[in-house]
């Protein structure tokens, strides 16, 4: 679970609503049923006009890393790189085929059996390269859906806001009814603000932010692999793969 998603809108809501209460105001009164229709789903449809149709479903799917937390590990995939690079040193590469079993990442034993099998390092680079490109091309094509409803809903809470400033106008005669009419209407322009900077616009860049990490882990092990199949010095490849962890980024600050 990442807090920092879940806590910071259960955060911003209640300040909302200490705001309101604090101005004399009701929070309840601030959620218009008609009001999310009109811009809620209007944005995310929207939204879906503008992008691929495997990435409208791939924004979904993958809303579950703005809300929890990919299952990476470079300090453990690290390990695994320099114990396969220790051994294909000492007994040569075919003697690393039968660890390729024992890798869960998928996008690792790809390379290694890559490697097995005698491709040579640039052709190896070449595909792994052509891969990350693929998986980085997916999370921001997905990125960018919600960050593209983002910016939709303010606009059609604008919209949302005319409509009903249309409808309170036509109850002139009542200016009880007209009055409650425009107050509806106002609740579609905080919907559309609301949702555009609290929810869609930054699980899109969460989304961003986490697929960086996502792409840096399969940088590492494709330059692990290339080390591998150089026959690098284990512990000179431990220190080059080393800032993909992180580590000598906190070690400098």
């Amino acid at each position: 679970m990442d807090i920092t998603t879940i806590g910071g809108i259960i955060a911003a809501l209640i300040l909302f609503a200490i705001g309101d209460i604090l101005e004399g105001g009701n929070p309840a009164g601030l959620i218009h049923i008609s009001s999310i229709i009109i811009v809620v789903p209007t944005s995310l449809s929207a939204a879906a006009v503008a992008t691929k149709q495997k990435y409208v479903a791939a924004a979904y799917k993958e809303l579950k890393i703005v809300f929890g937390n990919p299952q990476l590990n470079p300090e453990e995939t690290l390990e695994q790189i320099i114990k396969i690079a220790e051994k294909a040193r000492k007994e040569g590469i075919l003697a690393i085929e039968s660890d390729i079993g024992n890798i869960d990442d998928p996008f690792f034993r790809k390379g290694l059996q890559m490697l097995v099998d005698g491709l040579e390092p640039e052709v190896i680079r070449e595909r792994m390269e052509l891969e990350i490109g693929e998986i980085e091309e997916y999370y921001e094509g997905a990125a960018k859906y919600w960050i593209t409803a983002g910016e939709t809903t303010p606009v059609f809470g604008l919209v949302g806001a005319v409509m009903g400033l249309i409808l309170a106008l036509k109850r002139l005669e009542n200016p009880v009814e007209m009055a409650a009419g425009i107050a509806g209407a106002f609740t579609a322009t905080v919907t559309g603000i609301v949702s555009s900077y609290l929810l869609f616009g930054p699980w899109g860049h969460k989304m961003k932010a986490k697929a960086k990490d996502i792409i840096k882990t399969r940088e590492m092990i494709l330059e692990g692999i290339i080390g591998i199949a150089l026959s690098k010095n284990p512990k000179m490849l431990r220190e080059q793969l080393m800032i993909y962890t992180g580590k000598s980024e906190a070690k400098e600050a």
